[in-house]
């Protein structure tokens, strides 16, 4: 497939690979703290689950295609088509399209793009599963919203492994770091709704 073996091709140091990690990683840590947010904000034991997992679905278009998808892309195509221009300049002369800097500058941007969409628009959907159950079967909105948490902390917490991992630091010290930043987010956010008398 001549999309991948363009991104093979361009990717030898390895610098287009660890761009594309950090925007899933931060896209998704991102995206993940929203959903958690939109639940935990809007969570009582009246609230419809599935007002809430709509709540989290439109975060997650908003976050995971229009900013973290189309953004991204629009962003990192500029970046490429800059770099194609230096390097046109420093040889005085247009590349062919054919080349393989003209197909980088085209292709790079889409798959940078494709895996920051892909863990923001993913994993929030993961964490609406549990209100979208319970929406249809009638069980409790309370059983879903722990549910979610779970779900969400889980991911996030797999997050932090997988950055450990690459960084060489301990597996469980990333897992905690990431999984308590996240309990932190939905305890402020319920200290916030209890303050003004939310629940």
């Amino acid at each position: 497939m001549e999309f991948l073996d363009v991104i093979r091709a361009i990717d030898r140091n390895g610098e287009v690979s660890s761009i594309a990690r950090r925007m899933f990683i931060t896209n998704a840590f991102d995206s993940l703290l929203t959903s958690l947010g939109v639940a935990a904000g809007g969570y009582s034991n009246q609230t419809d689950p599935k007002i809430l997992a709509l709540g989290i679905i439109g975060a997650a278009i908003a976050m995971g295609f229009f900013s973290a998808t189309l953004g991204v892309y629009l962003s990192e195509k500029a970046e490429r088509e800059r770099e194609l221009r230096k390097i046109q300049t420093h040889i005085a002369r247009e590349l062919d399209e054919d080349s393989i800097y003209y197909k980088a500058a085209r292709y790079i941007p889409i798959y940078v793009a494709l895996w920051s969409g892909f863990g923001a628009t993913l994993f929030p959907i993961l964490v609406s599963l549990p209100f979208i159950v319970a929406g249809f079967f009638n069980a409790s909105v309370t059983t879903a919203f722990l549910a979610s948490l779970g779900i969400g902390l889980a991911i996030i917490g797999s997050l932090g492994i997988y950055l450990s991992k690459i960084s060489g630091e301990k597996l469980l010290s990333g897992f905690a770091r990431f999984t308590g930043i996240g309990v932190t987010a939905v305890i402020a956010i319920l200290l916030i709704k209890r303050f003004f008398g939310l629940i």
